[in-house]
């Protein structure tokens, strides 16, 4: 959803970029620009714990039913994806001298700092109640957290171009947003294994005991996300719309005049036409590839291959590393290769992983830090390149490209949603203390069938998307090889911008 935004936003600045000549309305104070740059952290904390630690809390700490934690991640993800359509709509309706922007920041930050760390607590004065209750206890600060969550983040990346239009500013500030989003993960990954280590149940299996860790661990995402927070509405000043107005007067001209150059392309036109529908299954694909193993890492971990607690925490931070490393080989695979072979590459590695994940041993359980590399340097591959392709997709039809990243994003939402629900619904009744338990088998299928019959599909669709274009250029000279190997000119700023040095392949909602 980050990288949906962020590559509409980035096209969009690009063009007026290059109107401008490089003009720059008011030169950034380092203050301002690392001001900027943290004011997405408390959010960046939040969205680490959310997939990876929800539910192991919800059904091993607090021993809730698998029913009730997978309902409870549904009603995250539709709220998500509600909550980010209905405030991108909403932030450019409303004005206040505060800031538009800002104001809206302030408000998803308020609701994040409400309503967070009841997620990672017991229910407070309903704790005997019925699992309905609590499911709605919960439910209501979940929908609270994902409407802050939604608000800040699009607030937040709308500020760019209210900060500048250089393009090299715009690169940078996204370039040091994105390591500090890699930073915050291995933050909480290090302080789950820290809290863990002292505040848990010692050598006991993860359950009860451990509640105090993840408590604390809510508190202190609250206390070091709101210092940021702060930071960011202290030293940066929003400009109103009427100061913006009158600066891009004198470029009005230029910009309508190339606009009118450019085809027009409706949400009509869209839903018309095939590749739009091909890629926003591409991308759910992709997106289930990423998440379900995120997502059930640490019970496979725990219940699976059965390693200690602190598991939950090393594994996670490997398989966050080796994301970051795959975006690496991104940049160059896709110029030597062109994206659709390099997204199937990256499929082809999550499909390595699952394999290795059903058949993994439980004694020789440090291969399975093999396993974990594969699974998040080649979703991190198929998440870039997949992101890439719709960038293409959409091209200079920016005007209505907000209607294909919200469409695909809703979907994305939705379908991870029912997808874990699904899987919660399914699960075995057995105590994962028992070896010969089915709950032992049942993650290990889950880690391999699901993932790998994801990146499967989606390579599937990609290779339909090749057919595809081959089929549309059949007149010209274009082969079904040079349909799916694009060439270095393929390779455009929104590619280059979207593989940044430092990016978040799987921590963001």
């Amino acid at each position: 959803q980050h990288y949906f935004i962020q590559s509409n936003l980035r096209r969009d600045m690009d063009s007026i970029s290059g109107a401008y000549n490089g003009l720059e309305r008011t030169p950034l104070s380092f203050v301002v620009q690392l001001g900027y740059s943290v004011g997405h952290i408390l959010n960046d904390l939040c969205a680490s714990c959310w997939f990876t630690y929800l539910i192991i809390y919800l059904t091993d700490v607090q021993k809730k039913s698998k029913d009730f934690a997978g309902v409870l991640m549904l009603i995250g993800q539709i709220g998500d994806g509600i909550a980010t359509t209905l405030v991108g709509v909403a932030i450019d309706k409303i004005n206040s001298r505060y800031g538009k922007r800002k104001t809206w920041h302030l408000i998803g930050t308020i609701c994040v700092a409400a309503s967070f760390a009841f997620v990672f607590n017991k229910c407070l004065g309903c704790e005997n109640k019925s699992e309905a209750v609590q499911q709605t206890y919960y439910g209501v600060f979940i929908l609270l957290f994902q409407f802050g969550w939604a608000s800040t983040q699009i607030a937040h990346l709308s500020l760019i171009p209210v900060l500048t239009v250089c393009k090299k500013k715009i690169v940078f500030l996204n370039a040091v947003r994105s390591g500090l989003t890699f930073t915050c993960g291995i933050f909480i990954y290090i302080l789950m294994w820290y809290l863990l280590h002292e505040y848990g149940s010692g050598m006991e299996p993860l359950g009860p005991g451990d509640a105090k860790a993840f408590s604390y661990l809510g508190f202190i995402v609250i206390g070091v996300g709101l210092t940021f927070s702060l930071f960011f509405h202290v030293t940066v000043r929003e400009s109103s719309d009427d100061e913006l107005r009158a600066q891009l007067e004198e470029q009005e001209g230029l910009l309508q005049s190339q606009a009118q150059r450019r085809e027009q392309r409706t949400i009509k036109d869209w839903l018309k036409l095939k590749k739009f529908y091909l890629n926003g299954a591409m991308y759910m694909f992709t997106r289930m590839a990423v998440n379900v193993p995120q997502v059930y890492l640490p019970l496979y971990l725990t219940q699976s291959i059965f390693l200690k607690k602190e598991s939950i925490a090393y594994y996670p931070l490997m398989m966050l590393i080796c994301s970051v490393i795959g975006s690496f080989a991104t940049r160059p695979l896709s110029k030597f290769l062109g994206k659709k072979v390099t997204y199937i590459c990256g499929a082809v590695l999550v499909g390595g992983s699952a394999f290795w994940f059903r058949y993994q041993s439980t004694v020789n359980f440090c291969s399975t830090y093999g396993a974990t590399a594969l699974v998040g340097a080649g979703g991190s591959i198929m998440l870039i390149m997949s992101l890439s392709m719709t960038a293409d997709l959409i091209g200079i039809h920016t005007e209505t490209g907000s209607f294909v990243y919200g469409t695909m994003s809703l979907l994305d939402k939705i379908s991870n949603g029912i997808a874990i629900a699904l899987i919660q619904h399914m699960h075995p009744d057995c105590n994962s203390g028992l070896i010969n338990c089915p709950t032992a088998q049942y993650y290990r299928y889950i880690m391999s069938v699901v993932p790998g019959g994801a990146a499967l599909l989606g390579t599937l669709v990609t290779i339909t998307m090749a057919v595809v274009s081959y089929v549309s250029s059949r007149s010209g000279q274009s082969n079904i090889v040079g349909s799916i190997q694009s060439t270095a000119d393929d390779d455009n700023d929104a590619f280059s911008d979207l593989t940044d040095p430092v990016l978040e392949p799987s921590v963001t909602s």
